[in-house]
């Protein structure tokens, strides 16, 4: 066998590790490319995503659709009802003749077909109450899909802002282990030439791998708040990753609680459907009165009959009052039900207006006290960074300690995160006060095919 000098496998296995290393390049340029190209989307933009896509809004549509059948069967009673009928038959029919009285039998065919129409005249309010019930149950189920709309609207909102203060809590987090890799390397410096004992060093190991520790629930907390925002967009957006643009202008929160909540207790859709279902109710109980008085309908038919074709023709014309005198008391329960119903209801809208009253109330309060708490925080991280600043250098020049500085460090860390959830608690807050107030709901077009022309393929 041939023997392959020593030297030529020694440039092979540098070729090879050349080879494999621009390969590794290559992938991670590759990769690096993908984080580049991520589509970035915008607050409106997520918002009309998941006003599409959304299946709580889908199913809410097509309840709506329901809602519009029941109305044609109701109004069905109003237009004549006209059937066609064919039969056969076969009789026997006993015969007496003469004065012997014996009885004797004859079987023979019968063929009938007809065609019968009714019309409704009048019953007392027996029909109309039941037409213009389910005309208010659709008004009602038409604002039952506004709020699914609003409700979307203010969740998608929600979870546009959740990702963008975890992804600055973990900015924060970053900032908090690059400065204590920075003391780690000051902390083992001077150990190593004995300025320092060495559990200097050691503590800042800790502090270092706590600090990673808060990283890393930091990037986790961002990978779940995709996740919930996806669900509420009905699945990812995009083929592929995509980010979200930061959006945290503070619009000016509103200076008077009254009027808000005079606007909320007019406009919210909840009360408004409340209100149809009580007038829905209403006309139920009109129905239910009228079935103590008679109905009036009339009828026609035209038809043929005879045991043998071809067949006679007959026809009738006449009117027919229907009066139920006694039911078996079933018209007084069910009246009795439909004024428990309208008395249930009715405690529903006043509470629902105390309820509106209530997250107007809060959501008011809260964007006060999230102002405020900014404006606090602020200054907390300014004097944090500078008692920072101070403990770093008295920690350099010998003076200050280890314990110091972690304490420095720490506060420093917990004053920029009060900072970045006040400002998000007060984004959250107006969204929630846009819902309170039955803002910020914008309907799309039933069954109509989204399309988003930002969207192309992306790899991962």
């Amino acid at each position: 066998m041939r023997k392959i000098p020593i030297q030529c496998l020694a440039t092979t296995r540098q070729t090879m590790a050349i080879l494999l290393g621009l390969l590794a390049l290559t992938a991670g340029n590759s990769r690096l490319a993908a984080q580049t190209e991520r589509i970035e989307l915008t607050l409106d933009q997520v918002v009309e995503i998941a006003l599409q896509r959304n299946p709580g809004i889908m199913s809410s549509e097509q309840q709506v659709e329901a809602a519009k059948a029941r109305v044609t069967q109701s109004s069905s009673a109003y237009w004549p009802q006209v059937t066609s009928t064919t039969s056969y038959q076969r009789q026997r029919t006993a015969l007496i003749t003469g004065t012997t009285d014996v009885n004797t039998s004859k079987e023979y065919d019968l063929y009938n077909t007809n065609l019968s129409a009714s019309q409704y005249i009048y019953d007392f309010g027996q029909t109309s109450g039941l037409v213009e019930e389910s005309r208010q149950n659709l008004g009602a189920s038409r604002l039952g899909w506004t709020t699914t709309l609003a409700d979307v609207v203010q969740q998608t909102k929600r979870a546009y802002y959740e990702i963008l203060k975890n992804q600055r809590l973990v900015q924060v987090a970053e900032e908090t282990l690059d400065s204590r890799n920075k003391h780690l390397e000051q902390a083992t410096a001077f150990y190593q030439v004995g300025l320092r004992p060495k559990i200097d060093m050691v503590r800042a190991e800790v502090d270092v791998a706590s600090a990673k520790q808060s990283l890393i629930q930091a990037r986790y907390n961002v990978d779940v708040a995709y996740v919930n925002l996806n669900t509420l967009l009905g699945g990812p957006p995009v083929a592929g990753p995509y980010r979200v643009r930061d959006e945290t202008d503070r619009a000016a929160r509103p200076k008077e609680l009254e009027p808000l909540v005079d606007e909320a207790l007019k406009t919210r859709s909840e009360i408004l459907q409340l209100e149809a279902q009580i007038r829905a109710n209403e006309a139920h109980l009109r129905s239910v009165r009228g079935k103590f008085l008679p109905s009036l309908a009339g009828s026609a038919t035209y038809g043929w009959e005879d045991t043998q074709f071809p067949l006679d023709d007959y026809w009738q014309v006449g009117a027919k009052m229907t009066w139920s005198i006694f039911s078996g008391f079933q018209t007084q329960g069910e009246m009795a039900e439909t004024k428990a119903k309208l008395k249930q209801t009715r405690a529903q809208l006043e509470q629902m207006r105390l309820q509106v009253t209530q997250q107007v109330a809060q959501a008011f309060l809260i964007l006060d006290a999230a102002e405020q708490s900014i404006a606090t925080s602020q200054v907390t991280v300014r004097q944090a960074q500078e008692n920072l600043d101070l403990a770093e250098g008295r920690y350099r020049t010998g003076v200050g300690d280890a314990i110091e500085y972690t304490d420095a460090q720490v506060s420093l860390t917990s004053a920029k995160n009060t900072l970045v959830q006040a400002n998000y608690i007060y984004l959250q807050a107006l969204v929630d006060l846009d819902r309170a107030l039955g803002r910020g709901s914008t309907a799309p077009q039933p069954s109509s095919s989204p399309t988003f022309p930002w969207r192309h393929q992306v790899d991962y």
